[in-house]
């Protein structure tokens, strides 16, 4: 995935509207997803890690709908070391918040798709956690 494409997914998660923030973070959990099964069995990743941030995505996108607008990404593979993965950690963190921000201005959110929102919150965060520790900094 090339840096703009990065800044582009980066940029949609500040949408005003509701569709396009949750088609970005389900962008976001698919293409950290991808990159984590990519860097799994590297040399110098932390396997355990990788896997518990790839699943720790994959149940985030779980609870989200099916985007109806976005462009799928294919992820190239990360740069070197932890600063390569160093993108898709703060695309994770802005992720968590944009779904935060989702719950605290929406008029109206039925208490099962609350529920979903904390939820996948809280699996953006374990996954950029998760993510932070696969690569020795």
């Amino acid at each position: 995935m090339s840096a703009s494409a990065l800044l582009e997914l980066d940029s949609r998660l500040d949408s005003e509207d509701t569709a396009v923030v949750l088609a970005a973070v389900w962008d976001v959990f698919t293409v950290t997803a991808e990159v984590c099964h990519r860097i799994t069995f590297e040399e110098g990743s932390d396997e355990l890690q990788a896997m518990l941030a790839s699943h720790n995505c994959a149940t985030g996108r779980d609870l989200l709908p099916l985007p109806e607008t976005g462009t799928p990404f294919t992820p190239a593979p990360p740069g070197p070391g932890a600063a390569g993965l160093d993108p898709y950690v703060r695309l994770l963190q802005h992720a968590g918040d944009s779904l935060n921000h989702l719950l605290t201005t929406a008029d109206s959110v039925g208490d099962g798709a609350a529920r979903a929102l904390r939820e996948a919150t809280a699996l953006a965060t374990r996954a950029s956690v998760a993510l932070t520790r696969v690569r020795e900094r």
